[in-house]
């Protein structure tokens, strides 16, 4: 069976409008991958920033932690000496008889 013209032009009209519709999907598609990009740009700059606060905050521990540890030293050493010095003096008090 022979298409007649009127078939054939349907068919091109069809595939025209398929065409287009394709098309626009497309460009829909790449709009959405651009977007997609940004968002995904604005995730990974807010994660850095994140990122960066919780290692400056982590560093300021570190750093309050190694300042009270080392005045936890320092008043430990201060007992110690403490101690010593009481034991002495206990040492040379005359026994009680």
């Amino acid at each position: 069976m022979a298409e007649s013209n009127g078939d054939r032009d349907s068919r091109m009209d069809r595939i025209e409008r398929e065409h287009e519709e394709f098309r626009a999907d497309l460009k829909q598609l790449l709009i959405a991958q651009v977007i997609q990009k940004d968002q995904i740009d604005q995730l990974l700059k807010v994660t850095q920033e994140q990122t960066r606060q919780l290692e400056a905050e982590a560093s300021e521990r570190r750093s309050k932690d190694g300042s009270l540890q080392e005045r936890t030293s320092a008043l430990d050493a201060r007992v110690d000496k403490l101690v010593i010095a009481i034991g002495e003096l206990v040492s040379r008090m005359p026994a009680r008889g």
